[in-house]
Formats: structure tokens, C-alpha cells, sequence
């Protein structure tokens, strides 16, 4: 299925502040590329990671790469959704194959990113795309909050 064209496209915004350039290179580059250089170059000696799971500073970060990140199937075939910053955070939503991640970086005062959380989620529906306008059926939130059998809501 073809995807839905994305007018907020972050790749293709001309008013990116420094810290979102930062943000969106390390992803294309490292997370879903190859470059573990960028680590040394964009994050914080002293890097606070609350994904749980990940470790600490620069070495978790590598160790993440090497043993998760970069074995992940279809790593490479990610799109960036919206990317918003406000003072020192910035707030990266982005589709994978399998998953729907929004990260959320708080950037030092040398513009080093210094600390980290995410929420990633499986995708909601086979073919899930985030700029399709959705339609109403509530038999997932029925399931995932145990409100009410599926079949009795719209």
C-alpha cells in the first residue's frame, strides 16, 4: 500500500531548529544506519537513558546498537512522521515496519543529547498508516482497556 503523502514530513521542513536537525540526522544516520560515530558526536558523556532495558551514557547507547538496533528487521525502512521542539526537548514520532515510536530527547546546553524516553507500540492495524484518516471502530480500545466486548461497541 502506498503510503499517504505527509505534508509535516520533518525531511522535507526548511524551519528545523538545531536540536531537531541533530535528532534527525542520529536516527537516519545511526539508529537506522550505520554511523555509530554520531554517538561520540551528538550525545552526552553523561546520557540518561529511562527506555528500560538500556543502559547508561554512550556505552549503553553502543551496546543497544550493536545488540538490538541494528538487528531489528527492517530497520532501514523507517519514516519520520512529525518532529516538534519546545526549549530543550524534542519530540520525534516515527513509523518502523512493526512499531510506532514517538522519542522524546532533552538536548544539553551544548546541544548534546542528554537524556531519553520513548513509547513504542506495535502497529494498531495490518497496513497501519499514520496519515490515513481513520475511520470509527472501537473493538480495539474495547480489548485493550477490557471496557466491553468487542461486539458491543460501534
Amino acid at each position: 500500500m502506498t503510503p499517504v503523502p505527509n505534508p509535516y514530513d520533518p525531511r522535507l521542513r526548511t524551519d528545523l531548529s538545531a536540536n531537531e536537525k541533530t535528532l534527525l540526522h542520529f536516527m537516519s544516520d545511526c539508529m537506522h544506519g550505520d554511523d555509530a560515530s554520531l554517538v561520540d558526536r551528538y550525545v552526552a558523556q553523561t546520557y540518561i537513558q529511562h527506555t528500560p532495558g538500556i543502559g547508561q551514557g554512550r556505552e549503553g547507547l553502543r551496546n543497544y546498537l550493536r545488540e538490538v538496533a541494528w538487528k531489528r528487521p527492517g530497520r532501514r525502512e523507517w519514516r519520520p512522521i512529525h518532529l516538534f521542539a519546545c526549549g530543550d526537548f524534542v519530540i520525534l514520532h516515527k513509523l518502523l515496519p512493526a512499531t510506532v515510536i514517538a522519542d522524546f530527547m532533552r538536548f544539553d546546553a551544548d546541544g548534546l543529547m542528554a537524556e531519553h524516553w520513548d513509547v513504542v507500540q506495535p502497529l494498531p492495524e495490518p497496513g497501519y498508516d499514520p496519515m490515513r484518516p481513520s475511520h470509527e471502530n472501537f473493538a480495539r480500545f474495547a480489548a485493550l482497556f477490557n471496557i466491553a466486548p468487542a461486539q458491543q461497541l460501534r
